[in-house]
């Protein structure tokens, strides 16, 4: 069971616009690893009872199904899995973050945490296993970072400025931890036998680059820029993944001491520790990543780190080993 402080940054964590699949997922998630029991279950019921997410698209209704597992509600996961199966649009060979017109063909990073555990828990681990290969394929740098949003409508060919390809090109500090964190929540429940070797070789290749860009703990909006503001957001994401992949057997000692790291200078330099509010963090989903030190590009208690540096405490500082929880994948409804 986790400590006090896990309990006060989650309740913060909804106090924030709940607005997108990422933030409402990491939340229940993080709630469920840290041993919440009854208070998930209410956070479940309120999903059953009605819509909670108020900016819905392809990748957000694929984001509830592991909660709707780790509940023990397999029918409705199953049938969230079968209407994400009727709306799913292919862009690049992954799975398209949103059906929207405006966006047609858009690759987004954010879609490898929202769809890939969620597939890979209700057994369907080649399409989990598939897309995040396919993400690092678009979006990694040759250094392995993960950019955020690239056309894949527009064949490079016919690209006449790269803006129309690389919507933002940047390495964005969020794009690594939402691909990392879905690597490691996918490969959790995943038999490490039946692990796709070029996968973990990705995973291992970028975690090894996101540490040498941290400084003082902290990663950036932009991750490898040092002009660029600290997000905590991006830390504490990035310190999940890093400390739950040691634990799983998909990353090392070097990974876990960063994200022991991560959580320490957060915790010193950028929590609140009378309100549970999490300070820094880069504004919300932006398209765009803008480099820039102005405070309007930074938010305080914003649901997407909350949840994070709850599930990244849980682990490190109440020590909670992720596989004391017993999440394992549940076979695929016929």
């Amino acid at each position: 069971m986790s400590s006090g402080v896990v309990r006060k940054i989650l309740e913060q964590g909804w106090l924030a616009p709940v607005d997108t699949g990422g933030k409402h997922s990491g939340l229940l998630n993080a709630m469920h690893l840290a041993g919440f029991d009854d208070w998930f279950q209410e956070k479940i019921a309120d999903v059953l009872r009605g819509p909670v997410i108020t900016h819905p698209n392809l990748a957000d209704s694929s984001s509830r199904i592991r909660p709707l597992i780790l509940a023990g509600k397999d029918n409705e996961a199953f049938g969230a899995a079968e209407e994400f199966r009727r709306q799913r649009v292919v862009a690049g060979g992954v799975t398209q973050h949103t059906t929207a017109r405006s966006t047609h063909g858009w690759v987004f990073a954010d879609t490898a945490y929202m769809v890939p555990p969620s597939q890979a828990i209700i057994g369907e681990t080649d399409l989990a296993t598939s897309d995040l290969k396919g993400f690092h394929q678009i979006l990694a740098q040759k250094d392995g970072l993960l950019r955020h949003v690239f056309n894949a409508s527009i064949p490079s060919e016919d690209s006449y400025v790269s803006l129309d390809l690389w919507i933002d090109g940047t390495a964005w500090g969020r794009a690594n931890g939402w691909w990392t964190a879905g690597v490691a929540d996918s490969l959790e429940v995943i038999p490490e036998a039946q692990w796709d070797p070029e996968l973990v070789q990705m995973f291992r290749r970028t975690a090894d680059r996101i540490v040498e860009c941290q400084d003082g703990g902290l990663w950036r909006c932009t991750i490898d820029d040092p002009y660029a503001p600290v997000d905590t957001s991006a830390t504490v994401m990035i310190g999940y993944a890093l400390a739950k992949s040691e634990q799983i057997g998909l990353g090392t000692e070097r990974h876990a001491k960063a994200a022991f790291d991560a959580v320490e200078a957060v915790m010193r330099h950028h929590y609140d520790w009378s309100t549970g509010v999490l300070r820094h963090q880069q504004f919300g989903p932006m398209i765009v990543n803008i480099p820039s030190t102005n405070p309007r590009y930074l938010t305080d208690g914003n649901a997407y780190g909350q949840g994070f540096l709850a599930a990244l405490y849980a682990i490190t500082a109440d020590g909670i080993n992720v596989r004391d929880r017993g999440v394992r994948a549940v076979a695929t409804a016929a």
